[in-house]
């Protein structure tokens, strides 16, 4: 008998996209708030039924685009194995936060120690080595965060 894996496909939220997508459509916050000033409106019934009419077209063309949006950018199908290996690595990248941070302040406080001390070449000379040390850490840093952000595009 063969067996064969199956994944279990999940749905998830790419939240960055999710809410980028809301905050980047001022057009269907405005076309919501006139649908419900209309409803509350106290205007005779042949206006405010013009009105209605013209802000439900709208708001059905804002919402066309913005559920658009939403299903092709800030929903994902995900399997669980791809969302356990990019969860593992996410969790190392954040954790590199604080020793980055930790480097710079470090690297920051050397170069002010040095400009109090007096400028000595040999420390100079350390310290551009250490940071050119750091600024390779933080590229590699930056490209896995890339990695994750398009490995997160492709979860589909």
């Amino acid at each position: 008998m063969v067996t064969t894996a199956t994944s279990t496909k999940l749905l998830a939220v790419n939240s960055a996209f999710m809410q980028e997508i809301k905050d980047g459509n001022p057009s269907l916050t405005n076309a919501m708030q006139q649908m419900h000033q209309v409803c509350s409106s106290k205007e005779n019934s042949l206006q405010v039924s013009r009105q209605l009419t013209k802000v439900l077209n709208a708001l059905r063309v804002e919402l066309a685009l913005q559920f658009a949006l939403e299903e092709s950018y800030g929903y994902v199908e995900v399997s669980e194995s791809l969302l356990q290996d990019l969860s593992e690595a996410a969790q190392s990248t954040k954790a590199e936060h604080n020793a980055l941070y930790g480097a710079i302040t470090e690297l920051a406080e050397a170069a002010e120690e040095l400009q109090y001390r007096g400028v000595e070449m040999e420390q100079l000379t350390v310290l551009i080595g250490d940071t050119s040390q750091f600024s390779q850490r933080l590229r590699d840093h930056e490209q896995a965060e890339n990695d994750l952000i398009d490995q997160s595009f492709g979860l589909r």
